[in-house]
């Protein structure tokens, strides 16, 4: 089992001609992602690694009926390719650029209120599920397969993680980069929700960051719900002085409200384990899932 993609999945990319398009179109292929059909206006009847290319969003998903968009474009483009991938029905996009206007998200939520689409990002490294399929930017071989669900806000924090779990023999089920953003096209809510209903995930890893109440919220979420997997959290900024931006727009506390503190605080009194350094989140891990191995023998 796995959420938002499996080796059946059929995807489209938006941008493939990019450099950054036409390098993780390659690596998604050769780790066996079902990759059926590129955008590129004015290629249509060419070929990219003996993917057909279109002119246009709705051409593809005419010709291929894809179940996801990834989109690799310039910052002032990527809003309105982001709103051709809905106009055009498809249900899951991924957008992997950074710095697309705020303004252009707000109205692109706006949207997806009215459609069947979701959205990952902006500025999300896209999703792996182990072994079946790479949708975006994140390096697959830091992958393997497990019972591991992962959300993360932080692309480092989390491949400090999966360097953790293998460490412990452990692997993934499905890991989704959420964004870095201030306004994030999906919450941390759907995705718990879909790792809650995934029968292979027997844990779930968050790692957030400083900014926002993106954390706060899940915690809310997280304490009402009556079937739980075990939440384990790491939290990054720990030490981040107020008013400073760490590497991306959606990581700066404007509040106390948004610090890390703050954010470790709810999520511990929501029922998550909290773990204060990376290097232990294997460990915490590790013992969440055994944990809960032994209260299902008894």
């Amino acid at each position: 089992m796995s959420i938002l993609g499996n080796e059946k999945t059929r995807v489209i990319c938006q941008g493939i001609l990019t450099p950054e398009g036409l390098k993780h179109t390659e690596q998604s292929l050769a780790y066996g992602t079902h990759i059926v059909g590129g955008v590129a206006k004015g290629k249509k009847g060419d070929q990219i690694f003996g993917i057909p290319l279109y002119n246009t969003v709705k051409e593809a998903v005419r010709a291929q009926q894809p179940d996801v968009s990834v989109i690799y474009a310039a910052p002032l483009q990527a809003a309105e390719e982001i709103m051709a991938a809905i106009e055009a029905g498809v249900p899951l996009i991924v957008c992997t650029t950074e710095r697309v206007p705020v303004q252009d998200i707000l109205k692109i939520k706006s949207l997806l209120k009215k459609s069947k689409s979701r959205l990952i990002g902006p500025a999300s490294q896209g999703i792996i599920t182990a072994g079946a399929c790479k949708i975006g930017t994140m390096p697959a071989h830091l992958f393997q397969k497990g019972n591991v669900g992962i959300m993360s806000r932080s692309s480092s924090v989390m491949y400090e993680a999966l360097q953790q779990l293998h460490k412990k023999g452990l692997g993934v089920t499905t890991c989704v980069a959420l964004g870095a953003y201030p306004v994030l096209g999906t919450s941390f809510n759907d995705i718990l929700d879909l790792f809650l209903k995934d029968k292979q995930t027997q844990a779930i890893l968050l790692i957030g960051e400083i900014g926002g109440n993106f954390e706060q919220v899940l915690a809310q979420y997280y304490a009402k719900k009556r079937h739980k997997k075990p939440l384990i959290s790491y939290v990054v900024g720990s030490f981040v002085p107020p008013k400073t931006y760490m590497g991306n727009i959606g990581a700066i506390v404007s509040e106390e409200t948004e610090t890390a503190s703050f954010k470790k605080d709810a999520l511990k009194k929501a029922g998550s384990v909290i773990v204060d350094s990376p290097v232990r989140i294997g460990d915490a891990v590790f013992k969440a899932l055994t944990q809960g191995m032994d209260k299902e023998q008894k």
